[in-house]
């Protein structure tokens, strides 16, 4: 099993900033730096990517990569600062995306004890259908949401470490 870890925005593009100006792109990236260390650590194959000009690269990257599970990592934010919760993306024609969708987000609702948002099948994004690899995306809580902020910021590991809780399942599948 190779895993393709993308965190979400980067360059140019921060993603969702929050009102403590912390970036969706900075969060995504250290959840995802501390997911592959616990991924090669425990002998697995594994790359993070995040995008340097153009979401388009990222596929192009993952296709490259020979990867076998596409994980997008993401920090939700609306208006809204009262919205709240995770939910996890996955192509809507893709059977092993929802499967695996259903598993991670289970793990990350369980490891957190934040709200059960679902998953969702996507059309429309593009890291989830121009990859070749099953491929899902993670909104792992909100940053508009004061109480998400605080868990996203101070317990990273707990949002890496459900994760790879998810990994071990589907690689036992």
């Amino acid at each position: 099993m190779k895993i393709f870890i993308n965190p979400g925005h980067g360059g140019d593009d921060p993603g969702v900033v929050s009102k403590h100006n912390i970036y969706e792109s900075d969060v995504a990236l250290i959840i995802g730096k501390i997911l592959l260390n616990r991924l090669k650590l425990n002998g697995f194959s594994a790359v993070l990517y995040q995008q340097k000009e153009h979401y388009y690269e990222i596929s192009k990257e993952e296709n490259r990569s020979g990867a076998t599970l596409f994980i997008s990592i993401h920090c939700n934010g609306v208006e809204n600062k009262e919205a709240h919760g995770i939910e996890t993306l996955y192509c809507e024609n893709s059977d092993k995306g929802k499967i695996f969708a259903e598993i991670f987000q289970n793990e990350l609702v369980t490891a957190t004890g934040l709200t059960d948002r679902g998953i969702k099948s996507r059309a429309d994004l593009h890291v989830l259908n121009r990859t070749k690899a099953p491929a899902i995306l993670i909104e792992l809580a909100f940053l508009s949401n004061a109480e998400e902020e605080k868990l996203l910021v101070l317990q990273p590991e707990t949002f890496a470490n459900a994760i790879w809780e998810g990994i071990k399942k589907i690689q036992n599948m």
